[in-house]
């Protein structure tokens, strides 16, 4: 044998030991995912694997679905988002029997939707990925000795901590409201991401701008017509892809328009269901001849909440306060009886936002009275005769309008409007405000449609197919929309953290997070 072809053979088995070593190291990182030896591949290859099996998904082959689990379901939009990507959902769980009902009628294959996690983490199977939008819930407050264990124990996650304490899933996405980052002065977030590290996860978040973060996500960064900033977090035991939340558009324009139904599309119930009741329908028309007093040639309107009950009001509120005031008055003896019945009554007649019972008002509460006196007394000539007076046979909240659209048309039937617990809001017409858990009077008013949104439009909003199934009443509806995540928000950060197309994109993926953890 020539020494050519010596080195040549010994060359070929150092790299077939390099690919057994290989091998190894790639069963032992992903043990829960083996699968049967691609016998083509190797011999295609002409490498002896030394009896070794390789996981089918590194196989030129599709990768098998990976397994989820999809805790706090609501309506399912995690499992909608992770099933359009191919993967499998093993366990859900939901603690509203209504939605339980739901859910099973919308995703009628696989496993039964279980109750209580509290009571069913014990029956959640081996799987791959964990998904929850859990409630955002204070943790304990003890001492800098107890463990991350002790000050998370009696919370919600606490039960997610447990799941993969149990069955060590390779990934974790979770969901939570846009402050979760902030609440509790940021030691909740800071409690989640240690209790995470601690199981051996890499993490990452989407904390705010102002925290050194790329920000919350919403879905009208992905150009879907809904104003809906949320905080999200995802984990690996096999770090991260350095992009894993999708970079978004921020000025990003759309239109609420698009989400429509057409006026044939309704049905009877919707019709019903969508119509405004008189008394909204009357405000926005007052509040509408307020706007179209004012041209805005002549008269700009402020950028703060306009509270109409400031009109020719001359309560103190700057030095002192109407109630430090009229419990001053009960203690004079220069007031009568009478004197100071005529004083409670003035002071319960006020707006409620002047009624509290302190000695001193916030300073922005100073400043808004301050602002609202300053301006409505500018254009106080310009409004008809009759219009004040009108305005104040309208229950308080409704004498209030935030006017967010600024250059736009002044007529509140081309903007979304929404009426709020602080007033009517009106927005521009480009995407809808975010759905919450809200009563049926705060569902977003489609203003050139003079209608509410309807179901099929809200499941829209939330990246839900038209014909999902939703609970029977129209506010458990709504509120499970407003508790759910966003399908295609989901989506987006599913497809950049977990495995999908086999051997190339999950050597790709993998084996660059590794070296970088």
């Amino acid at each position: 044998m020539s020494s050519f072809q010596t080195e040549c053979c010994a060359l070929s088995a150092t790299l077939a030991g390099c690919y057994r070593k290989a091998i190894r190291w790639l069963q032992a990182l992903y043990g829960r995912r083996k699968g049967a030896v691609d016998q083509h591949f190797h011999s295609e290859a002409g490498v002896d694997t030394g009896g070794h099996s390789t996981p089918s998904y590194l196989s030129p082959k599709r990768a098998p679905p990976v397994r989820f689990i999809d805790l706090f379901a609501g309506l399912g939009g995690f499992r909608q988002a992770l099933e359009r990507l191919g993967h499998e959902c093993v366990f859900a769980s939901e603690i509203d029997s209504e939605l339980q009902k739901v859910y099973a009628l919308n995703f009628p294959d696989g496993p039964a939707i279980h109750g209580d996690i509290r009571l069913s983490k014990g029956l959640v199977p081996p799987h791959d990925v964990l998904c929850a939008g859990f409630p955002c819930q204070p943790f304990s407050k003890s001492g800098t000795q107890a463990g991350l264990k002790d000050k998370t124990s009696g919370t919600l996650f606490h039960e997610i901590l447990e799941v993969l304490r149990a069955q060590k899933p390779t990934y974790v996405i979770l969901e939570n409201v846009g402050n979760f980052e902030r609440h509790d002065e940021g030691r909740t977030w800071q409690i989640v991401k240690a209790s995470l590290q601690e199981l051996g996860y890499d993490v990452k978040g989407t904390e705010h701008v102002a925290s050194g973060g790329q920000g919350l996500l919403s879905p009208h960064h992905l150009d879907s017509p809904h104003h809906r900033e949320r905080f999200f977090a995802v984990a690996s035991l096999l770090g991260l892809p350095q992009e894993v939340f999708p970079q978004v558009n921020r000025k990003a324009r759309t239109s609420i328009a698009t989400i429509v139904q057409d006026q044939e599309e309704l049905s009877e119930r919707d019709r019903k269901e969508t119509r405004l009741v008189d008394q909204h329908y009357r405000c926005i028309e007052h509040w509408n001849a307020f706007l179209q007093a004012l041209p805005e040639e002549r008269f700009n309107l402020p950028s703060f909440p306009i509270w109409g009950d400031e009109i020719d009001a001359t309560y103190c509120y700057e030095d002192t306060t109407p109630w430090a005031q009229a419990l001053a008055s009960t203690f004079d003896s220069l007031h009568s009886n009478n004197g100071k019945a005529a004083v409670w009554d003035s002071f319960k007649a006020l707006p409620s936002y002047a009624r509290k019972e302190v000695d001193a008002f916030p300073e922005w509460k100073i400043r808004f009275i301050r602002s609202n006196r300053d301006w409505l007394t500018s254009i106080r000539n310009a409004l008809p005769i009759d219009w004040i007076g009108e305005l104040r046979s309208f229950p308080p909240s409704l004498r209030k309008l935030e006017w967010n659209c600024q250059g736009e048309e002044r007529n509140l039937w081309k903007h979304i409007l929404q009426f709020r617990p602080s007033g009517l809001r009106a927005k521009r017409y480009t995407n809808s405000p975010s759905l919450v858990a809200m009563t049926s009077t705060q569902i977003p008013i489609l203003g050139p449609e003079r209608r509410h949104l309807s179901r099929v439009e809200g499941l829209r909003l939330q990246g839900f197919p038209p014909d999902f199934r939703v609970p029977d009443s129209r506010t458990a509806t709504f509120k499970a929309l407003g508790n759910a995540v966003h399908v295609e928000v989901v989506h987006e950060i599913a497809k950049r953290l977990l495995p999908t197309e086999g051997i190339e994109a999950n050597e790709t993926r993998n084996l660059a997070g590794v070296g970088a953890s």
